[in-house]
């Protein structure tokens, strides 16, 4: 028999009314947290003479390098080439960290591996900072950089654990939501690591972090690396290097051009106060001169990017 239409709507209707929740113990779901980021950290014990030698050794290259400008805001950054300082305290370091690195590839895989032993690849570098220096966020993943890590030789005069300590932040950027009402805090899922002299740290190559704004009085002192072993790979990281490589190669000019004319005339006005705030290494040298210029550009040229990507954020 044919249905009429007001039968065909009530049946529409019933179909479409929203059914009851069933009753279940719901204790029994299982709930999995997936692909954790393995951080360890170790203050190593009687570092007090090797963090006075280090100390040493970084201020001497500042004051005879120029330094690079990166993820630093402010500050000085050695080149990446602090593993090949034949100092004895930069080789003591070196040691320390292929020591915990062979430590943390045992916690993560369950057993010391001989494999392990050997292999390593390290690119190490110092910084140095004072008052209203940070490091922007970024990671560190490359194809031959796939762990890094931290070490602290002087944190400086703040309180250890305080703001203003230049402490390390590890970023959130799972996507995954968090509940913005409790406690008011959107940055609970960021994780603070204390600075402290003869501390040590590693994490991930790919994890994103910062450096908190330093607000102290003295020189805050740390040295950064990368390691690779060919033994391990960080998986589908080459589409993640295509993939970034493709927009960049194909959109560059659409990318850049926009965004960096204002950026480099806002630069040019802020690099006569970069020049002054920075000491020449030797005054009557004119290559020491042409560091100097580079260096606060390049430092001028940071800031002023800071500045735009600040304003189209806000």
């Amino acid at each position: 028999m044919a249905q009429t239409g007001n039968e065909s709507s009530k049946l529409i209707h019933i179909a479409m009314k929203p059914s009851q929740p069933e009753s279940a113990d719901l204790n029994a779901a299982e709930m999995k947290l997936l692909f954790p980021s393995p951080v360890i950290y170790f203050d190593w014990p009687g570092s007090e003479a090797l963090n006075l030698a280090l100390r040493d050794v970084v201020l001497v290259r500042r004051e005879t390098t120029s330094g690079v400008v990166k993820t630093n805001r402010g500050g000085w950054q050695s080149d990446t080439d602090l593993q090949d300082w034949q100092d004895p305290a930069s080789q003591q370091l070196v040691a320390r960290m292929l020591t915990l690195a062979r430590e943390y590839v045992a916690r993560q895989i369950g057993r010391h591996d001989p494999a392990f032993e050997t292999g390593w690849k390290i690119r190490a570098w110092a910084n140095v900072n004072e008052r209203g220096h940070f490091n922007r966020t970024h990671d560190h993943l490359g194809r031959y950089s796939f762990f890094s890590g931290v070490y602290y030789v002087n944190v400086g005069d703040i309180e250890s654990g305080l703001a203003g300590g230049g402490r390390t932040r590890f970023e959130d950027w799972t996507r995954v939501a968090i509940d913005v009402n409790q406690n008011d805090d959107t940055l609970r899922r960021d994780y603070l690591m204390t600075p402290k002299n003869g501390r040590m740290l590693m994490f991930p190559a790919s994890l994103m972090h910062s450096v908190e704004t330093y607000d102290g009085n003295t020189q805050r002192i740390t040295i950064a690396f990368n390691l690779y072993h060919p033994g391990f790979s960080v998986p589908r990281l080459e589409a993640h290097l295509q993939q970034a490589d493709w927009w960049w190669t194909n959109f560059r000019g659409l990318m850049v051009l926009k965004r960096k004319v204002p950026e480099k005339l806002y630069a040019l006005s802020l690099l006569p106060k970069q020049v002054l705030a920075r000491r020449v290494s030797n005054p009557l040298s004119l290559k020491a001169w042409r560091a100097h210029l580079s260096t606060a550009l390049s430092h001028a040229t940071a800031l002023a990017s800071e500045h735009f990507e600040a304003r189209r954020n806000a």
